[in-house]
């Protein structure tokens, strides 16, 4: 979900609808990516997580000449690589290693409804990071979503007889990366392919460990080894669609679309049957009016300005 390049043109209507299209359809895809980890539920998690990395490297290459063109897409990687851009990806490419971890993690251990808690918490906590890091001014309305937001985790927390870490640790690593993605001025594929390389050793070690304890599920079952192969695609694919719609949709169009993916897995994790409290409801409830209150400020400054 990286930067996209700035607009020089207006688009036209027709381009805005193929845009609003293209961006909802991301993020529809990021909002079933639990079924699709369901799938592989009887893989280990290192596997898991190993296999999308290494898949996902042919799937981005491929992405950043199906976007850029072929002498392009060897302009945008040979940006990518000098040393200071080089040096920020691989800073990116530690915290997406964690937040995919943690990620699968939670899916696969029946936690869907924490990770779509944490992407509720994500544009808040970029509010908050903008604030304390980058002294952004920040409104009452968001000031009031920020206050009922921590209120939701603090319930939440009761609810679950703990604070909820894990979510709140998908979502800081998230908000981390977003951050340092910021500063990486290369396309979304580019960056894609060039953080799936850089932890590639990781995903190696990550194989041989798992291996080293049980058989791995590639190559042993025909099934399996397709949904691994396909974890490429079904990254580099939905950042494709992301990419394109950014271009064309406001910034304003794209916050509020934002919320479509922590929805649809929020909705996956109550049809799977986890446990869903009345203290969990209202903790969900003191979040999601939080979020009312940052959508109804993004929308009053877009009018304004």
């Amino acid at each position: 979900m990286s930067e996209a390049a700035p607009i020089t043109t207006s688009p036209s209507e027709a381009e805005r609808r193929a845009g609003f299209i293209a961006a909802a359809s991301a993020y529809v895809m990021w909002g079933f990516l639990p079924l699709y980890l369901k799938l592989l539920g009887s893989v280990d998690v290192r596997e898991v997580l190993a296999q999308r990395i290494v898949w996902c490297a042919p799937a981005a290459l491929i992405a950043v000449f199906l976007m850029s063109g072929w002498r392009p897409g060897w302009r945008e990687i040979a940006t990518a690589l000098k040393p200071r851009m080089l040096a920020t990806l691989v800073a990116s490419a530690g915290f997406i290693f964690i937040n995919w971890g943690l990620y699968v993690y939670l899916v696969l251990s029946e936690r869907v409804i924490e990770s779509a808690l944490a992407y509720f918490l994500a544009p808040l906590v970029s509010v908050a990071v903008g604030v304390l890091f980058f002294r952004e001014r920040i409104t009452m309305p968001r000031v009031i979503a920020l206050a009922l937001a921590l209120l939701g985790v603090i319930v939440q927390g009761f609810a679950l007889g703990a604070p909820p870490w894990m979510a709140l640790a998908l979502c800081a690593t998230w908000s981390v990366y977003a951050v340092i993605r910021k500063r990486a001025a290369v396309p979304a594929a580019t960056g894609l392919l060039i953080e799936s390389l850089a932890l590639m050793p990781l995903a190696i070690g990550l194989l041989l460990w798992a291996a080293n304890q049980a058989p791995l599920s590639f190559g042993a079952d025909a099934g399996l080894s397709v949904l691994l192969a396909i974890a490429g695609p079904i990254t580099a694919i939905p950042l494709m669609a992301f990419a394109f719609g950014a271009r064309r949709v406001s910034f304003t169009t794209l916050g509020l679309l934002q919320f479509l993916a922590p929805t649809l897995q929020f909705i996956t994790g109550i049809a799977f049957g986890e446990p869903f409290t009345l203290l969990r409801g209202v903790s969900f409830v003191l979040i999601w009016v939080g979020l009312a209150f940052f959508s109804w400020d993004t929308l009053r400054s877009a009018k304004s300005a």
